[in-house]
């Protein structure tokens, strides 16, 4: 290749930005940051407007099929929109009057709780010899009772540090609910203006992007599709095993049961572990009633886990996550290390759409390569 002199000169700009990158890292760092933190309740209020818009697009299609008169039909995005928002908001209100109350009563039980009792029962496991062996693997009943009463204490004092965190510091509050507000806004802003928003973007893509914008719109089709798949039938799925979990610690005359559906329905959005998440917090609660009643808990649960996976799961959710158990497993570690719950709840669509993608690319690539080799032939 020969050496010409603007070689020199793309030489001299890599090494003046490569400096520049350099010498001004922190600075530029900061600046992103910045920028980033800025972002954030608008980045916010856009994930807001597609959750609302999910249950808005519902009451869309409802509207268009009862009203008829065109004068009407003019108002139909105005009155989803309130709907969606009102809709939202009597759920928050109403699963806040159902799990506060009993919250608070189950951390005071917490820090009252009898580790005699407890270990009364273990000792009238031991008389059972199946139970005695397995407990020797573990240790001793005072031993296990201690365990549990020290679990419980570090969890309630982790609970407690984290309310105490947020109703004492005022600032953390303020600025968190002013970028609630600007989030909430700014939401209401795009789903009042999503069709005209939605025409702009795809004309910027279609304009700017040439030959690269058919991929693109693909690559949002199928985020979309999975997003929008997850969402609903993860909800579904969830509503119904918190429900089924309320109507049978109910009719077992087990407590909290109104509290526990609603964390069950809650913990199982994430899915495969979100379940047994709520499981857990649900046997917590109730020891703080009593162990019997906990453990009748727990073998319903995982009955109730099986019948739901076994036959609801599938009908539900069917092919709406598109992704393999283990790719779901490990998509929701993965996203839980880097992002906690957010990255739970998140990484499986995007796992998913990903997963579709490549698999697409690998079907398109073998097909080209089977063309090929008949023509050829």
């Amino acid at each position: 290749m020969k050496f010409e002199k603007r070689h020199i000169y793309y030489i001299i700009i890599a090494f003046v930005v490569c400096f520049a990158i350099q010498a001004y890292w922190n600075t530029g760092a900061q600046l992103v940051m910045t920028f980033y933190k800025a972002s954030l309740p608008f980045l916010m209020g856009a994930a807001i407007a597609y959750i609302v818009n999910i249950v808005m697009s519902a009451y869309e299609g409802l509207y268009v099929r009862l009203i008829k008169k065109d004068k009407l039909l003019a108002f139909k995005q105005t009155i989803s929109l309130i709907l969606a928002y009102l809709t939202f908001i009597a759920v928050i209100i109403w699963i806040f009057s159902i799990v506060l109350p009993d919250l608070i009563s189950s951390l005071s039980n917490l820090t009252k709780i009898d580790t005699s009792a407890i270990s009364n029962f273990l000792t009238s496991l031991n008389d059972n010899k199946l139970v005695n062996r397995a407990l020797k693997y573990f240790g001793s009943d005072s031993d296990l009772s201690a365990m549990i009463s020290n679990y419980s204490q570090q969890i309630l004092k982790q609970v407690l540090g984290v309310l105490t965190n947020l109703l004492t510091s005022v600032t953390t509050i303020a600025s968190t609910v002013l970028n609630l507000f600007i989030s909430l806004v700014f939401s209401i802003y795009v789903l009042g203006n999503k069709e005209k928003l939605g025409y702009q973007f795809n004309l910027l893509i279609d304009t700017y992007l040439g030959k690269f914008a058919k991929p693109t719109h693909y690559v949002i089709g199928v985020f979309h599709k999975r997003f929008h798949g997850f969402f609903v039938g993860q909800t579904l799925e969830a509503i119904i095993l918190g429900s089924l979990t309320a109507i049978g610690m109910a009719l077992l005359k087990l407590p909290y049961a109104a509290t526990i559906g609603v964390l069950i329905s809650f913990t199982a959005l994430i899915p495969v572990v979100g379940a047994y998440i709520g499981l857990t917090i649900g046997f917590i609660l109730i020891t703080t009633q009593s162990v019997n009643q906990a453990i009748v808990f727990v073998i319903y649960l995982v009955v109730l886990q099986q019948f739901e996976g076994n036959l609801i799961y599938p009908r539900v959710v069917g092919g709406s996550i598109g992704l393999p158990g283990m790719w779901v497993l490990m998509a929701i570690t993965v996203g839980g290390a880097l992002w906690g719950v957010f990255g739970m709840l998140i990484a499986v669509p995007l796992a998913a759409s990903l997963y579709q993608i490549i698999r697409d690319h690998v079907y398109k690539r073998q097909a080209l390569k089977i063309t090929n080799e008949e023509a050829e032939q």
